[in-house]
Parts: structure tokens; C-alpha cells; sequence
């Protein structure tokens, strides 16, 4: 706003005519211009402007996403589960029970031809085949060849019943007492004989 002043007088319109181009304006615009009042503002007139403080709300800050929280918690729940999972117990650890129907089904095959190659009752058995057939009965599936069954299963320091004797080209099952059963070679079926295998390395296969 202008503040008013009383050095603000009306003219008689004279001067505003100097201060404009007559020689474009018509008759009428001429006529016009002399009536209207004119204004005159002082040197030291001042504008006075008012302002009015402006109060800003500050937006709310948003919630913290649950996303975080969720992760964090399936984390702990997880490590959670893995401390609480028992450590694996390698097969070997074993109440026998399985290798004592192993030598209860061998001890039936005694008197049974030796035979290069064979796996079965019908056909005689040589070494390794003989304990292939006898764990094929209690679902175990073993290679025949008696140099891959040292990798067959876990290598024990003390033999209970059922356990293979291993040692370079032969292998027979342990039967407890020192004994075992076994295809030695050609000319001897399969028998029950003292254990006579030296430096033997002891393979539970299951």
C-alpha cells in the first residue's frame, strides 16, 4: 500500500499533458485526459508492505517398514533351528544287528562251490560275491569286486560280526571270536575258519 501523504495534491491536468504524446490521441482522448484528477506521490512517500508468519507443519514421519523386523526374526529363527539340529552320527556307530544277520544268512551258504565271477547259490561264489548276495538280502547293494569294497563303507578299528576283512585281493566276513566266513579259492567252498588275513582293514557297510 501507498501510505498517504499530504503532499498528494490534484492537478488541473496540464502537466499530465506535457508528459504525453498528444499528437497520437483524439479529440476525445485529449478531452478525457484534461478531466481526470491526477495524483502526485512526495519523494519520501514509502511502501508499506505487511507480512504475516507462516506456520509449516512438518509432515509426520512415516512408519518403519515391517519388512526389517520380519528378516531379522527369520534369521534368529533359523539360526535358532540350526544350534538345536544334532550333529550327523556317522553309520558306523552301530548295535551290530544288522551285521549279525549278516553272518546268520552266510552261514547258510557253507559247502557252496567256489566259483571266479559268481554271486549266487546257483552259480557258487567267489570272495567278493559272496558278501555282495549276502548284504543284497538285507537291501544293501555292494560291488563286486573285492578292491571297491574297501571304499564301500566306514573303516573300523574293532570288527563285530558282519564286518568285511579286507586286505589286498581278498576280502571275507568277519564273524566274531576271530572267525570268519569266506569264497577263499578254487578246490574250497565257502566256509567258517579262523581269521588268517594279515594287516586286515575292518569295512562296516552299513
Amino acid at each position: 500500500m501507498l501510505a498517504p501523504s499530504a503532499h498528494a495534491v490534484a492537478g488541473d491536468g496540464s502537466n499530465r499533458l506535457a508528459s504525453v504524446d498528444t499528437a497520437a490521441l483524439t479529440q476525445d482522448a485529449r478531452t478525457e485526459l484534461r478531466a481526470a484528477p491526477a495524483v502526485q506521490v512526495a519523494n519520501d512517500a514509502k511502501l508499506s508492505l505487511e507480512s504475516k508468519p507462516v506456520k509449516v507443519t512438518p509432515a509426520p514421519e512415516p512408519e518403519p517398514e515391517p519388512v526389517a523386523e520380519a528378516a531379522t526374526y527369520a534369521v534368529a529363527e533359523t539360526t535358532e533351528a540350526v544350534e538345536q539340529a544334532e550333529p550327523a552320527t556317522p553309520d558306523y556307530v552301530s548295535d551290530g544287528s544288522i551285521g549279525a544277520q549278516a553272518i546268520s544268512i552266510a552261514m547258510q551258504y557253507i559247502g557252496i562251490a567256489y566259483a571266479y565271477g559268481g554271486e549266487s547259490p546257483a552259480t557258487g561264489f567267489d570272495c567278493s560275491g559272496l558278501i555282495k548276495y549276502v548284504y543284497a538280502q538285507l537291501g544293501i547293494d555292494l560291488p563286486h569286486s573285492s578292491s571297491s569294497l574297501v571304499s564301500a563303507g566306514y573303516q573300523v578299528e574293532s570288527p563285530i560280526p558282519g564286518d568285511i576283512v579286507w586286505t589286498q585281493g581278498h576280502v571275507s566276513l568277519y564273524a566274531g571270536d576271530g572267525m570268519v566266513v569266506e569264497a577263499a579259492n578254487y578246490g574250497s567252498p565257502v566256509r567258517y575258519v579262523s581269521q588268517w588275513q594279515d594287516y586286515a582293514v575292518y569295512i562296516r557297510p552299513y
